[in-house]
């Protein structure tokens, strides 16, 4: 307290013990009664000159803070697949009903799987498991507190970030508690497949498939792939504690149009625990791709030589070179027209084209007559200069109609083409940039458009068997330049859809991807509409139950989540404009659990993590261990916190009640002895 409040605290004293003796005792009886009188006068009139002065007082109070014990415990089904639910409860108990853990901390309990809660009651049926994820949220918490975090789990996470390489973000010491042993159960696994979503008629696609093994001896088992009860590919598979992990690479003959569904499948072995792992599914879609296509040309050029060897290593195509005459009197129902050059003879090709609503490839160069060109079509228009220019190309990384990040022709010979810039009317993307001198200009050289309904590529320059060959001489075989015509022309193949609504999909969900089904809505310029109602109405096709879902729109899609559907199979409609359009599919989504892929605890990764954070990993035979550690560690000392609070005498509330009572004291004596 200030020294100038202690002086005038003194002054009050003395000047309420003056009136009081003043009015009471001063000339008057000196006898009990006034004596009286003057004392609860004094503390009547000091205790209003002290409220006056309102000195302040320092309140000190002492708490003792414990350290928050967090028990964090994993509820996702892994933990009853491996029978290690009730071991959970118990451990929790005794953690709860120990008598020096109580004392010493302050315990929360948690469960999570994807989320985290806070909660007592374990379910054990969250389907995935995020442990990062959970720490991290319970650190957040108890932000600059000390608290520990005991993470009673078998450390197998489904989804987030590995928690062993996300340690360092860990404040908290974090205490495993491994739900399981270090013994190491025998398992095969089908880890994954990966195979394209499209395959041809006749063809053999490749099928990668990923294995492994867990165990302690070598051992042999059956591989085995089937189609429709089928089984249609099988091989022995040895694996030994060494080599415990096998790629797959079989080649699968597609003899039917349509989606095909592959279940692939290793015979358990002895001994084996999980075989729920032992199996996976895939689907595929086989494509009848078989083309006519017709090489129309006035002229002789060895890139007609290169353009029909180049194309003809896919099997499914063949080419015949024609003349625009011969072309026009075949029945043959070409898929494809390539026009080479094209003169004044090509009038009627051209006029055949634009009726069938065929796809076409269209080259130009030294020979082509511009003049005719540039009137029988207005998409666009080549400047006349009667010269030539040499032009080497760039590939354009923007284009998106096909995948090209595989291809670089910029050190390729030049082409030669017609001199002069080009004017293109109709919206196009550019496949490959002229480049002259090494300098990349944005003119195209080679582009494609779609234009009511038709397919066309354009390319503006001859000597194309250039290309071919210096592929050779770079790799010495075809099959860069082979493989970049296949795609344009499996571009060029694929007939435009008559429909504004086009619906993606895939035949099977095995429960490692989204279960996402996306459409996309066009208007009549086959322009995005993202302003329209699409539904999908999906129908099991076991129990005839209908479900009914309004499908978002997202950038340039519409999205609809499908993951509440049970496993089984499916047939749907998407439809838009109240019906109007229509799309139809089937679809079968796996019943897949990946909690059940485990069959082991992760103790590597939970000792990891005990290590990163300076705690300490046990088995779920170590609770013990486990308390006593929790009990004798001294890292985890509970804190005093002494606070200080600055007091008014008016919040003060006894003085107030004494200042009412010394009043109250002093009528009630006056009343009563007829002084008033």
């Amino acid at each position: 307290m200030p020294t100038q409040t202690i002086i005038y605290i003194i002054i009050s004293g003395i000047l309420a013990l003056f009136i009081a003796l003043f009015q009471y005792v001063y000339k008057t009886k000196r006898n009990t009664l006034y004596w009286s009188l003057a004392g609860v006068r004094f503390i009547s009139i000091f205790s209003l000159l002290l409220l006056i002065i309102n000195p302040k007082f320092e309140n000190k109070e002492s708490n003792l803070i414990k350290p928050i014990l967090s028990i964090l415990v994993d509820n996702s089904q892994s933990i009853k697949y491996l029978n290690k639910d009730s071991v959970v409860s118990e451990v929790v108990q005794v953690l709860l009903d120990n008598s020096e853990i109580n004392s010493k901390y302050e315990l929360k309990i948690f469960r999570f799987g994807n989320e985290i809660s806070q909660n007592s009651i374990f379910t054990f049926e969250d389907v995935q498991t995020n442990i990062t994820k959970s720490l991290l949220d319970v650190q957040s918490l108890h932000d600059s507190q000390i608290a520990p975090i005991v993470l009673i789990s078998d450390g197998n996470q489904t989804i987030g970030n590995d928690y062993e390489f996300a340690s360092n973000q860990f404040e908290q010491v974090v205490f495993p508690l491994i739900l399981g042993d270090s013994v190491q159960n025998t398992d095969l696994k089908i880890q994954q497949i990966n195979v394209n979503k499209f395959t041809y008629l006749n063809n053999k696609f490749p099928v990668e498939i990923m294995t492994s093994y867990t165990g302690n001896t070598a051992v042999e088992s059956e591989l085995k792939i089937e189609s429709q009860g089928q089984i249609i590919h099988k091989e022995r598979v040895r694996f030994s504690t060494l080599n415990n992990s096998a790629i797959i690479t079989p080649k699968i003959s597609s003899s039917k149009v349509g989606f095909q569904r592959y279940k692939v499948s290793f015979k358990p072995i002895e001994n084996e625990k999980n075989t729920i792992n032992n199996q996976q599914s895939f689907a595929i879609e086989t494509i009848d791709e078989y083309t006519n296509i017709a090489l129309v040309s006035s002229i002789s050029h060895p890139d007609l030589g290169a353009l029909k060897s180049s194309i003809e290593t896919n099997k499914q195509r063949q080419i015949k070179i024609c003349s625009p005459s011969e072309y026009l009197k075949t029945n043959e129902n070409y898929g494809l027209a390539i026009l080479y050059q094209p003169n004044q003879s090509f009038k009627a090709v051209f006029d055949l084209i634009e009726k069938r609503k065929m796809n076409s490839f269209i080259v130009g160069g030294t020979q082509t007559q511009w003049t005719f060109l540039n009137a029988i079509q207005s998409d666009f228009k080549q400047e006349t200069t009667r010269q030539s220019e040499n032009y080497q190309g760039s590939i354009n990384p923007d284009f998106t109609n096909f995948s090209i990040q595989d291809f670089n022709f910029n050190n390729s010979p030049p082409l030669s083409a017609e001199f002069g810039t080009i004017d293109i009317n109709v919206p196009y993307e550019t496949l490959i940039f002229k480049m002259i001198n090494g300098t990349i200009t944005q003119e195209p050289l080679w582009f494609t458009y779609d234009n009511n309904g038709q397919k066309i590529a354009v390319l503006l320059g001859e000597n194309i068997w250039k290309w071919r060959m210096h592929s050779f001489r770079e790799d010495q075989d075809f099959k860069t330049f082979d493989l970049f015509t296949s795609k344009l022309i499996q571009y060029l193949n694929i007939k435009n859809q008559n429909t504004r609504l086009v619906v993606n999909y895939d035949p099977v969900y095995d429960g490692n991807q989204p279960l996402i089904i996306s459409a996309q809505y066009f208007n009549k310029n086959y322009e995005f509409n993202g302003n329209s109602e699409l539904i999908i109405k999906l129908k099991n096709t076991t129990t005839n139950q209908q479900v009914e879902y309004p499908m978002s729109p997202v950038k340039n899609s519409y999205i609809a989540n499908i993951s509440a559907l049970e496993p089984a199979n499916y047939s749907f409609e998407v439809s838009a404009d109240n019906g109007k359009y229509r799309s139809f599919g089937t679809l079968e989504i796996l019943d897949f659990n990946i909690e059940q892929q485990f069959i082991n605890a992760n103790v590597q990764k939970l000792e990891q993590l005990a290590i990163h954070t300076e705690g300490k990993a046990y088995f779920d035979t170590q609770i013990d261990k486990l308390t006593s550690n929790l009990i004798s560690d001294n890292r985890f000392l509970s804190i005093q916190k002494i606070t200080k609070k600055t007091v008014p005498l008016i919040d003060i509330k006894f003085y107030l009640l004494l200042l009412i009572l010394s009043l109250a004291t002093e009528w009630l004596i006056r009343k009563y002895n007829g002084l008033i």
